[in-house]
């Protein structure tokens, strides 16, 4: 066991832990989109950051292991603008004006948008629109929703066991999709619809 304080409250937990474990561990909530306690870690969201110690930037708490003494801050100025400026560029080419959309509350990045997100955003384009996949009879795709969290790849190649599924290009223009157009063809096929986190957005049953 190690000690670390999280907003400046003592906590022992287990070593090998990551910060986000810690907090949880702390009953401290971390909003989070990639991360998932059982799947490897991806760290590409970027929406978990904290605020370490003398450290100049904030610094994403599910790919942060701790160290002793370490002194973590997730409800400071730095952390929350961070966290807003994050959630604009994960919204930069969301199809519809966020958190007021047709999910009603169904969706976590809705949910986020509301607690984190700003009131107006900056960017001013035409946002990139993508084509539904063809991913099988019980899954159908609303890619222009996807926010590449990468849940889904994660889920089909650790829990699927096919490596079917994959992220296309860099930055902006990175998508979730097959190599090769074909049904997913796992028994736990289903499981991603669950996982996604603009769920009954990026996936829905098809009927």
């Amino acid at each position: 066991m190690i000690n670390i304080t999280i907003n400046e409250l003592l906590i022992w937990v287990k070593k090998g832990s990551t910060v986000i474990q810690a907090c949880e561990a702390a009953g401290v909530k971390i909003p989070r989109f990639c991360y998932h306690d059982k799947l490897f870690i991806a760290g590409n969201c970027r929406m978990c950051l904290v605020e370490v110690g003398n450290s100049p930037k904030p610094q994403a708490s599910c790919a942060l292991p701790f160290l002793p003494n370490m002194r973590i801050f997730t409800n400071t100025a730095l952390v929350h603008k961070a966290q807003e400026f994050v959630m604009e560029f994960l919204l930069l080419h969301h199809p519809l004006d966020c958190p007021v959309c047709d999910q009603g509350g169904e969706c976590e990045l809705q949910e986020q948008s509301f607690n984190y997100g700003s009131d107006r955003g900056r960017f001013f384009f035409f946002k990139k629109s993508l084509g539904d996949t063809f991913w099988g009879s019980l899954i159908k795709t609303v890619l222009r929703r996807c926010i590449v969290c990468t849940r889904c790849v994660r889920y089909t190649s650790l829990i699927g066991g096919s490596d079917i599924i994959g992220t296309s290009n860099r930055g902006g223009n990175s998508e979730i999709g097959m190599f090769k157009e074909s049904a997913l063809k796992t028994e736990t096929s289903g499981g991603v619809i669950e996982l996604c986190p603009v769920c009954w957005s990026g996936f829905i049953y098809s009927q």
